[in-house]
């Protein structure tokens, strides 16, 4: 069984998410909304675009609004119904890590912007820094903060497995045991790397693509994972 639902905060984003029972896990999008247009972060698959389209007409969000979108990687439900958002705004241009940006552009023939690390670039008059998350999950990953609102859109880094309402006494535990049961992650020192580079910005929300969001202390939610992986980097040296 799948339940999909909308979700608003701070009233400019709307997350809308799928929650597929035979996995225990649910794939959120989300949508930045401002008076020049709407930026999409994570397209989901092509087949769930139809419920995503008739869902965010809901929450006063019409599909083709969409002018801006950005793929933190190459993956199905990261950028899968890229074609399904062209063909209703052929004007759109995606945004990404410059190797799966020259990968998009060449596959849907979409117009394409390449990131820079850390480096602010305005989208819809808001201010977007990407960060390169290096061979954390997929090798040209990136994670997105949006200073206006303390948020990090984290897609795959931040996961747990269960519903986005789901509420957890220790989100560090329940992140770190997804990892775990997962196996999705390649090395630890990589997620290492990535984490220090998130941890020195002001984030009061994390959104991740998989599992509810983080409003209470993600500050402690980000040192939490820190820590897991220093206690494990020295194992995965010993272990190659």
């Amino acid at each position: 069984m799948s339940l999909s639902k909308v979700d608003i905060f701070a009233d400019h984003i709307v997350r809308h998410s799928t929650y597929i029972e035979k996995i225990n896990l649910s794939f959120s999008q989300f949508f930045i909304k401002s008076a020049s247009g709407t930026l999409c972060i994570e397209t989901g698959s092509r087949g769930d675009f139809p419920l995503l389209k008739s869902n965010l007409l809901s929450a006063g969000i019409d599909v083709a609004s969409v002018g801006s979108l950005i793929v933190p990687h190459f993956e199905d439900d990261e950028m899968g119904a890229l074609p399904e958002f062209l063909a209703l705004n052929k004007s759109l241009v995606a945004y990404a890590h410059p190797i799966c940006a020259h990968a998009l552009g060449d596959i849907f023939s979409v117009k394409t912007k390449l990131f820079k690390d850390e480096t602010p670039i305005k989208i819809n008059d808001e201010v977007i820094i990407p960060i390169f998350a290096k061979h954390v999950h997929q090798w040209d990953a990136l994670v997105i903060y949006v200073p206006r609102f303390k948020a990090l859109f984290s897609s795959d880094i931040f996961m747990s497995f269960g519903t986005v309402d789901d509420k957890w006494a220790n989100p560090v535990e329940k992140m770190i045991s997804s990892i775990e049961e997962s196996g999705y992650l390649p090395s630890i020192e990589y997620l290492h790397s990535v984490l220090i580079k998130i941890r020195k910005y002001d984030i009061e929300t994390i959104f991740p693509m998989h599992g509810p969001a983080i409003q209470d202390n993600a500050g402690a939610a980000i040192d939490g994972l820190i820590e897991y992986c220093v206690k494990n980097r020295v194992k995965e040296a010993v272990d190659g």
